[in-house]
């Protein structure tokens, strides 16, 4: 049986990541103990393990916000997904199965369907799946749960840097070359579509670009 604090996370953590509760906003501890039922202190835990894992600030008059993250703290996690995806997709690439690539194929096309609906928790959700997909076949357990733990910063990343359907379906785009990439092991072409996939969203510095073989 779940505890109340586990509750209280779960129900926070997808209020959150549903865009019920945005970037920035002050969170009630006496009113989500109110929606479920129970005493502030579970509440009070749950918001602290989700400070935690960086999805909540807790600020210096013990208030708490949903996280959002300056410029230089989106353009520092996007250089540790830039070298994480990159790991994921040739290490994917050695030990991927036929099976495994369909299943990218798969993915890839439920977060453009999202895309083209506009509807942006599912085409985030589906995203993340897709690229957390490509860190599972990897085969290496701590670069998946490493993978997993800064998709939920990227999430709300992502969230609060939505502009337009179009813009959405451009990025997603990559995804299929991304894919035949890996299949073929074509690692030099796989690292440079990596690099045009997330390059300019997170303003990726030119020399990690560099480093992993262009200059755009």
């Amino acid at each position: 049986m779940r505890s109340q604090s586990s509750i209280a996370y779960e129900t926070l953590k997808e209020q959150i990541f549903h865009m019920e509760l945005l970037p920035g906003e002050k969170i009630s501890e006496l009113q989500i103990s109110s929606q479920l039922n129970i005493s502030r202190t579970p509440v009070h835990d749950a918001i602290r393990r989700l400070a935690s894992e960086a999805l909540v600030t807790i600020k210096s008059n013990r208030s708490a916000v949903v996280a959002e993250f300056t410029d230089k703290e989106i353009r520092d996690i996007g250089s540790i997904r830039l070298v994480q995806d990159i790991l994921s997709a040739e290490l994917a690439s050695y030990y991927g199965s036929a099976a495994n690539f369909e299943e990218l194929k798969r993915l890839a096309a439920a977060c453009e369907q999202a895309a083209e609906q506009g509807n942006i928790y599912e085409r985030i959700r589906a995203d993340g799946d897709f690229h957390l997909k490509i860190a599972e076949i990897s085969g290496n357990t701590i670069l998946y749960q490493h993978q997993k733990a800064i998709y939920q910063q990227i999430h709300l990343i992502q969230i609060s840097k939505y502009t337009s359907i179009e813009d959405s379906l451009q990025q997603i785009h990559h995804h299929l070359p991304i894919i035949e990439a890996i299949c073929n092991s074509e690692l030099s072409k796989l690292r440079q579509l990596v690099c045009m996939h997330i390059q300019d969203f997170y303003q990726i510095d030119p020399y990690l670009l560099k480093c992993y073989g262009t200059d755009e």
